[in-house]
């Protein structure tokens, strides 16, 4: 019998088949527990769009509504979505559970109420109920979703990208349809004032100009922020964009800019909101810091200043009696960092000295942390301001005036931001159009106007660009190369690294150069000239052969008088063994690369191919660039050839006829054009010298050579004036080679 029992009844086996009328519990352990519909798998986490509508009973305008002013998105289920639900448009549990206990759900539900009963109203045709109602609409506010959304003000100035960009293209809007003239009034008083907390404070970084508008980074308070400035353009409204999608986004990012500007003026000890500009003023960045200096709040900035200064003096109080009751004496910030400095620079010296005397000093010389921290903290902030403020002095000693063809409201900010001064033709402007203290005149225009021959000579017409890449560059670029009908220099992105890339311009180059103090290569333009090409083709064509020239040279040189033939012999003889070498060295790094890839484990080296492929697409690229940028100086040297060429025949011809100017034009006698004539007493004919000469004798090749010297010289001038630099050289000639 075995184990068995006598008078019990036999346990059933586990593996017998479940009888009807087994209990609950052995059905659960066999069966396991019945699921749910929607309690478990994909319909319990991700529920779709519809059945959020069912669950919160509103319709899909209000739950679209309320999902962007909350901050909910769909989500894409993770792992396999089941064949009948692909395409479907998810949302999370806790996010409904999150929107089901949201205030302004019930103010969505209000306000449909309301409307039915308006609808009523309006039915009946009862006026006076309608106005009743009018008086008593739902109002709701959207302050509490910021401070839900963005607990910390570093958490508001990162999420500010769109929000700018935003609110610059409704200012840009026109007010038709759904855009009402209310929206496009407070988008552009939202702009004006985040310009001029910006132009305030120096935050600007960066700028470029493209296509799509114009591009700033600004650095607040340790955060990098980027929007879009679009370009002063007449915009039409295409009929595919929902603008009423577009209008909520502009409603909470209009209270959230609310937040953000309320914190910065405050901040900097202006007044928010910004009190209205006096009648007949223009709304430029620089009136309205005027009137926020002068006209603001009457003892606002004197208020902050005191409460702050209060504040300050009150935290000190405080941190000095504690620190005073736990030490027995105050804790000065100064004297914290030298005793920090001083013990870690004992600690070097006196790491062999005995415990017991370490332990006594610190016992004597014992430091508050809290007060230590606070101390290391304001040191790291002066250094980070004094660093700012040194950034953002550039334009500090100059006077700029911008012509009433460039867009004002963008060079504005970014002068304001460098520390220029600024004025404008117009209304409103600091600074009169013939003022003897205008450095810089911004004019983009073909040629300079005859009216402007009567202003001061003092000052240099520059074009816009100018300004975007010294800002750029943290550096004032030399004035010649964006003169007014120049063609300018390739206006390079900020926000491209080149090293990274493998590709640097050549006018980033130049500019490096410019940083560096040299000056050699500076005034030629932003394209190579004929000889500095010329060298480098040459460079390229001789190839490995430059390394053997060089070794000839040099040892030329050391044997003095030995024969030169010969000792370009030995050079060759030693060059082949080196040649030999180099190639047993590559093959033996090639095969010792070749066995460390056999090594690899298949991940490894599907990972390592990835990489490689990078490198060489990126390698790719790079080289792309550089090809076309070889085809594009190739071009412009075809051109100066070509334009050389026409002057050298328009040279000749006017020779032919009589004695001409430098230029291949006759010189007129009275007025008349008519080329006068000399007798050459070489030649014995009419004209300057002979075929091909002028009256000194100077072949056309000759002529050509001290106009492109005289044209030389002439821009080292101008560069040399305007970098305060001296340029010395330049007039060495190239050795030819036999």
């Amino acid at each position: 019998m075995g184990n068995r029992v006598k008078g019990k009844t036999k346990k059933k086996s586990i593996k017998a088949a479940l009888s009807s009328n087994a209990g609950s519990v052995r059905k659960l352990s066999r069966m396991g527990k019945k699921q749910k519909r929607n309690h478990g798998g994909l319909e319990a986490t991700f529920i779709s769009r519809s059945s959020c509508l069912k669950r919160l009973q509103i319709t899909l305008k209000d739950f679209r509504r309320l999902c962007i002013l909350k901050g909910i998105y769909p989500r894409q289920p993770e792992g396999r979505v089941p064949h009948n639900k692909k395409g479907m448009t998810f949302y999370h549990v806790r996010d409904l559970t999150y929107l089901n206990h949201e205030p302004l759900l019930q103010k969505f539900r209000d306000f449909k109420a309301y409307m039915k009963k308006v609808r009523r109203a309006s039915g009946r045709n009862s006026k006076d109920e309608a106005k009743r109602l009018d008086n008593n609409k739902p109002i709701y506010t959207l302050h509490h979703l910021v401070k839900e959304r963005y607990p910390r003000f570093q958490d508001a100035l990162g999420d500010l990208d769109d929000a700018l960009t935003m609110m610059f293209l409704f200012a840009a809007l026109p007010s038709t349809g759904r855009i009402k003239t209310s929206v496009t009034r407070k988008a552009k008083e939202c702009c004006q004032h985040w310009n001029g907390i910006v132009a305030r404070s120096g935050g600007i970084r960066k700028s470029f100009v493209s296509v799509r508008g114009y591009y700033f980074e600004a650095e607040i308070k340790g955060v990098t922020v980027r929007w879009i400035v679009p370009h002063a353009f007449t915009q039409n409204l295409p009929e595919e964009v929902d603008f009423r999608v577009m209008l909520t986004f502009m409603e909470f990012y209009d209270v959230l800019l609310n937040f953000v500007l309320f914190k910065l003026y405050h901040t900097n000890s202006l007044p928010y909101p910004c009190p209205a500009p006096p009648a007949g003023m223009d709304d430029s960045v620089t009136t309205l810091l005027k009137v926020l200096e002068t006209r603001g709040d009457s003892g606002f900035a004197t208020m902050i200043a005191a409460d702050n200064t209060a504040a300050a003096s009150t935290n000190l109080t405080t941190k000095t009696t504690s620190t005073a009751k736990t030490t027995g004496k105050a804790i000065d910030a100064g004297k914290i960092l030298k005793k920090v400095t001083d013990k870690s620079g004992q600690l070097d010296s006196d790491s062999g000295d005995d415990d017991d005397d370490d332990s006594d000093n610190d016992e004597n010389e014992k430091i508050d942390s809290a007060a230590l921290s606070n101390a290391l903290q304001s040191q790291i902030e002066t250094t980070i301001n004094a660093s700012t403020n040194n950034s953002n002095t550039l334009l500090s000693s100059l006077t700029i005036f911008i012509s009433r063809e460039v867009p004002r409201h963008i060079l504005e900010v970014l002068a304001l931001s460098f520390g220029g001064t600024v004025g404008w033709e117009g209304e409103g402007s600091p600074i009169e159009v013939a003022d003897p203290k205008i450095t810089h005149h911004i004019v983009d225009r073909p040629k300079l106007p005859a009216s402007y021959n009567s202003l001061p000579k003092n000052r240099e017409y520059i074009q816009p660009q100018w300004l975007f890449d010294s800002t750029n560059n943290g550096l004032l670029l030399p004035c010649a190369s964006y003169g007014v009908g120049k063609e300018l220099p390739p206006h390079l992105s900020p926000w491209v690294d080149n090293e990274k890339e493998g590709y640097t311009p050549r006018y980033a180059e130049e500019i490096e150069r410019i940083k560096k103090g040299e000056v050699g290569a500076i005034g030629k333009g932003h394209y190579p000239s004929e000889g500095s090409e010329e060298e480098e083709e040459e460079g390229g064509e001789e190839g490995g052969r430059g390394n053997d020239d060089s070794a000839s040279d040099s040892g030329s040189n050391s044997d003095g008088d030995g024969d030169g033939d010969g000792d370009g012999d030995g050079e060759e003889d030693e060059g082949k063994p080196k040649k030999k070498n180099a190639k047993k060295a590559k093959s033996a790094k090639d095969e010792e690369h070749a066995m460390a890839l056999t090594m690899m484990s298949k991940k490894a080296a599907r990972l390592y191919g990835r990489m490689q492929n990078g490198i060489n697409a990126a390698a790719a690229s790079a080289e792309n660039l550089l090809s076309k940028r070889k085809a594009i100086e190739k071009r412009k040297r075809e051109e100066l050839r070509a334009k050389d060429l026409v002057e050298e025949r328009e040279i000749q011809k006017n020779m032919e006829k009589g004695v001409f100017s430098e230029r291949g034009g006759a010189r007129a006698i009275g007025g008349l054009g008519i080329a006068s004539k000399k007798k050459d007493p070489q030649g014995g004919k009419w004209g300057g010298g002979g075929k091909g000469k002028n009256d000194k004798g100077e072949s056309v090749e000759k002529q050509k050579v001290q106009r492109l010297k005289r044209e030389r010289k002439r821009i080292e001038t101008e560069y040399g004036e305007v970098a305060g630099m001296k340029i010395s050289g330049g007039n060495k000639k190239k050795k030819r080679k036999n």
